[in-house]
């Protein structure tokens, strides 16, 4: 069984300490560390949280705590204030704001947390989508460094693969912002591809077959498509995006209705309609944001209402789910959370939001057109 002090020992050398070093800066002698890190004495409980800042990890790691689980439940909490924090600031920008600000006081209370070290990263690259705006008041050179240092930290001394790889994703994302693009691309070369055609995902469901017959194969195969469902559809929602900014109206339009076409067939696997339903509503968002741009005001009227219609279904199969045991068992707690948090009134904040979002962009007399 792997003791403290070999978790010590194992973070101290990846800090790049000496004991000596380590000793100095929580004010023991050399000699203490040595015999904490031998198995010959446990540091005083007053130290541990001095030691876990000083080597730039959770005091859970230190006690060999530090598990997928654990960050997998830390995780589940982050979301679950995240929903209150959008259900306080409709306006999505004081939403980012906001949530970099939650994270940056659990960081400063818990500094050798990886967990809020990724998610402050991950909320800093949500929030570099809303720096420009103008008027918008964020402080984004002294966050942008922060969350920077915060990933440095989880990419130089945690051993979680999720969330190395979620760290490199968002870091990407602020340096797009930042347009430092060499920077960017070192950050995505550390991500897997689907190019090598390799993935997990293409065997594991292989290996459940003759481990756990074909019961098993399914039930990997579902969660598989889950994933992949949300891969595909980020994809489609990111070039949507773009090219609602930068092509033709009427380009964007038809990308978008293809995408749109896919996802409709996924949800006919009801198990992945829960893995649409944020791309399914931005997706209408910049459609709209596309027929706004052509003044095209009857077919924007009709997309707002195929955005609000599906909103509606997706209310309506989590409510199904949530009252049928057999249908929760095909999801993870993390999405049977976010199904509970799907209310009639995060509906009408969301609803809200895209008004207000489009009405920066084309203001209010044309949005009101559309609402009528």
């Amino acid at each position: 069984m792997i003791h403290i002090g070999d978790n010590i020992r194992i973070a101290r050398k990846r800090k790049g300490l000496t004991q000596e070093e380590l000793a100095g800066q929580i004010g023991v002698t050399s000699q203490a560390v040595s015999r904490w890190e031998s198995g010959a004495g446990l540091p005083d409980i007053s130290l541990i949280v001095p030691i876990a800042q000083v080597l730039s990890v959770s005091t859970d790691m230190l006690f060999g705590m530090d598990s997928e689980g654990n960050d997998n439940q830390l995780l589940m909490q982050i979301t679950n204030q995240y929903v209150e924090l959008e259900s306080k600031f409709s306006d999505p920008k004081e939403a980012a704001l906001n949530k970099c600000k939650y994270l940056e006081a659990e960081l400063e209370r818990d500094p050798g947390n990886f967990v809020y070290a990724m998610s402050l990263v991950e909320s800093t690259a949500e929030l570099s989508r809303h720096v420009d705006f103008e008027n918008f008041k964020c402080d984004w050179d002294n966050r942008k460094n922060k969350a920077i240092r915060a990933g440095m930290q989880v990419i130089r001394f945690c051993n979680s693969r999720m969330l190395l790889e979620r760290t490199h994703y968002a870091l990407a994302w602020i340096y797009i912002h930042e347009k430092d693009f060499a920077s960017a691309r070192e950050h995505i070369e550390q991500l897997p591809s689907v190019k090598e055609n390799r993935l997990q995902e293409s065997i594991l469901a292989q290996v459940a077959s003759f481990e756990q017959g074909v019961e098993g194969m399914k039930a990997m195969l579902r969660g598989n498509l889950q994933n992949m469902a949300r891969v595909l559809n980020k994809e489609i929602l990111y070039a949507v995006e773009t090219m609602s900014w930068k092509d033709t109206p009427e380009n964007t339009l038809e990308f978008a209705a293809w995408g749109l076409g896919l996802m409709r067939q996924f949800c006919e696997k009801k198990e992945l309609i829960p893995y649409c339903r944020g791309f399914f509503r931005d997706i209408y968002k910049f459609m709209l944001h596309a027929d706004l741009r052509m003044e095209n005001f009857e077919q924007a009227k009709r997309h707002w209402q195929e955005l609000c219609e599906g909103m509606q279904m997706h209310y309506r199969y989590y409510q199904e789910v949530l009252q049928d045991e057999n249908l929760m068992s095909l999801f993870v707690e993390r999405q049977l959370n976010r199904m509970r948090s799907y209310t009639q009134e995060y509906i009408s904040e969301k609803q809200t939001a895209i008004k207000d979002r489009l009405t920066d962009w084309h203001g209010k007399e044309k949005v009101e057109r559309i609402m009528s």
